[in-house]
């Protein structure tokens, strides 16, 4: 073999071997797995099913939805924040994410330093709600009795540590008022002992409790959402007797630190035009979420505010980690 064949041959391996290179940085160039850190057929659960299939489409891989729980979510957390930083493997998360810091001792991850954000996906109002038998009939009464020293109000919630919990605990130090802590082992219960006259006050997402409140079992009293909801415009935001008050369920999506930047941007890509689709939006409206999409540095602006927000609530409430 003469040097000029040597040549051509080692110049077609070159440019064999760059084509591939540059294949195998088209991302992505397999299926992504989605990890929910919750149990299947929940809320968090459902929302990632429904984005799964349509960002698969925008991505032209699949998109495969893996339940691994525990912890309140920090072990499925903990598996990503501890997985290759290539793009191909993503959190589903919620607001607890911001909350599980103040509840679990000695966390195995740090949300702000282990894992950035892709985006926002949805959010979902939650409503202070009152057995009609109650004395309260509006936020106003109910606040002005909360701030009197005989009151003997408690408030029902899905359990412990949840935004439900933490966000009327926001509340009670915001209004400077009084209110003792029910906590259930989820929402069912919660409102079956609300409806039954056990608990006077029902913290709870509109899909927990609709049927009851066309019924005339429960009556909202207000949303905690910053702005009223479309669907229920007569229910008042808390925000207009508390100045300033705003606090949602969120969800969103995010990979492990250091994730390269066209994966991430690749990953946000599909995601923005996902919940873009009017289709998309309706499923998740159908389940109780809107579609609300941040990009993210909004996204990782939200979190470390509502770090800071729980922080000092988890203090005044005396919510101690264990």
């Amino acid at each position: 073999m003469n040097a000029f064949i040597r040549c051509v041959i080692a110049l077609c391996v070159m440019a064999l071997s760059a084509a591939s290179a540059v294949a195998d940085d088209k991302f992505p160039s397999k299926p992504l797995k989605l990890v929910v850190p919750l149990a299947a057929g929940g809320g968090n659960d459902a929302v990632a099913r429904i984005l799964a299939e349509s960002m698969a489409k925008h991505l032209g891989q699949a998109v495969i939805v893996e339940n691994r729980t525990g912890a309140g979510g920090n072990v499925g957390t903990d598996f990503v924040a501890k997985s290759p930083a290539d793009g191909y493997t993503l959190i589903h998360v919620s607001n607890s994410v911001v909350v599980n810091p103040y509840l679990y001792k000695k966390l195995p991850f740090d949300i702000q330093k282990d894992l950035m954000s892709v985006g926002l996906i949805a959010t979902t109002p939650m409503f202070i709600l009152a057995h009609p038998s109650s004395s309260v009939t509006n936020l106003r009464e109910l606040i002005d009795q909360m701030k009197s020293e005989s009151s003997k109000l408690s408030y029902a919630t899905p359990g412990n540590g949840t935004p439900h919990h933490f966000a009327m605990e926001l509340l009670k130090t915001r209004a400077g008022a009084n209110l003792a802590h029910v906590p259930y082992r989820g929402a069912a219960p919660a409102v079956t002992d609300v409806v039954g006259g056990q608990v006077p006050i029902l913290v709870s997402t509109s899909q927990s409790v609709a049927d009851f409140v066309a019924t005339g079992r429960l009556k909202m009293l207000a949303t905690m959402d910053p702005i009223r909801v479309d669907k229920f415009k007569d229910t008042p935001a808390v925000a207009e007797v508390v100045p300033g008050f705003g606090v949602s369920i969120w969800h969103g999506l995010m990979v492990p630190a250091k994730t390269p930047p066209a994966a991430l941007s690749a990953l946000t890509d599909a995601l923005s035009k996902t919940l873009q689709d009017p289709e998309i939006q309706r499923k998740l409206m159908g389940i109780g979420f809107s579609a609300k999409f941040e990009p993210p540095s909004a996204m990782q602006t939200r979190i470390a505010a509502e770090l800071e927000t729980w922080r000092t609530v988890a203090k005044s409430a005396g919510i101690t980690p264990e």
